[in-house]
């Protein structure tokens, strides 16, 4: 398997999430509370909103609507841009619906850029950032905000910010940056409606449309056989077994509770020098490593800046048996 259809696996299976630790400085509390309160918005709260995601020199518009209505959450995001294609979602049933069967066989499944910050369930991110709120408030799509950064404390991780609604702490805007403060990637909402008018007829494929179910596969789980002689601080192996992906390839990831890496193991027939590539804010690289008569193509791929993924690549081992 060759780097770019890890780059798909890598965008279908990671999604990024936000620490639950305090730390020292007495702004933390007040992230944190934020931060949790905007993880729980987005399953809570009615919306219909259209925002811009925009990435290296690549930019797009999107309208989602979300309700929950007789105790089922109910959600849409349409592509604005281009082929007007739509993932919906009820409750955990996902489906990809396109203008027509043509389009369908031509576009991979849309990934909702929202995924990544829905939940809170790491300890990590207190040791690679220090968490700010913001002292005053600004305003975004007409509505009031606060601010919250995240600065990291090394070169291993990007910064971000969030810019929550200062009523229901909804995500209004999130910038992520390097640390020099060149921005990486932006998602701004231009519009959005708190008191939405949606019915369950909002979420269904329209007529003469072509929806097919997107079926999120469960790779199997198998032993990890490789470890890290070294590891940026807050960063740890999010899963304690590895799993088992096609033509034998093994997955491991990494997180510090808000950057994610994941890392892909093959065997491979041909010796391979490291290769780094840079899309955007995504770094992926390529090496293989020889372990006894056995080569192994490792493919590491995640939104850490390139001096992260150079060193991770070069101290990825064999694990010890204990």
């Amino acid at each position: 398997m060759r780097l770019f259809s890890f780059l798909h696996i890598f965008s279908t299976l990671v999604c990024l999430t936000i620490s639950s630790l305090s730390m020292a400085s007495s702004t933390t509390p007040d992230a944190l509370h934020l931060l949790r309160s905007m993880t729980q918005s987005f399953s809570t709260l009615s919306y219909d909103g259209v925002f811009v995601h925009s990435e290296a020199n690549n930019m797009n518009s999107m309208r989602v609507r979300h309700d929950l209505m007789g105790g089922v959450e109910y959600e849409s995001l349409v592509d604005l841009d281009g082929d007007k294609i739509e993932v919906l979602r009820i409750d955990d049933k996902i489906i990809s619906v396109y203008p027509n069967a043509l389009v369908a066989n031509m576009r991979a499944p849309m990934i909702p850029p929202f995924k990544r910050f829905k939940d809170v369930e790491s300890d990590r991110l207190i040791k690679g950032y220090d968490m700010i709120v913001g002292d005053h408030t600004s305003r975004i799509a007409g509505r009031k905000v606060v601010t919250i950064k995240l600065v990291p404390k090394d070169p291993y991780r990007y910064g971000h910010q969030f810019w929550l609604d200062e009523e229901n702490h909804f995500l209004l805007k999130h910038d992520m940056m390097k640390t020099d403060g060149e921005l990486l990637e932006r998602i701004q909402f231009t519009s959005v409606n708190f008191a939405p008018d949606l019915k369950d007829k909002d979420f269904a494929p329209k007529e003469g449309s072509h929806a097919e179910p997107l079926v999120e596969s469960q790779p199997r789980r198998v032993k990890n056989l490789w470890q890290f002689d070294w590891l940026p601080d807050g960063f740890s192996l999010v899963w304690s077994e590895a799993r088992s992906l096609n033509h034998g390839t093994s997955m491991l990831l990494l997180s510090d509770g808000m950057a994610t890496v994941s890392i892909f193991v093959e065997p491979t027939m041909k010796a391979k020098d490291m290769s780094i590539l840079s899309m955007g804010a995504t770094i992926a690289g390529e090496r293989s490593i020889k372990v006894k008569d056995q080569l192994y193509l490792l493919t590491m791929v995640g939104e850490v800046p390139e001096l992260t993924i150079e060193k991770l690549m070069t101290v990825f081992m064999p694990r010890q048996e204990q």
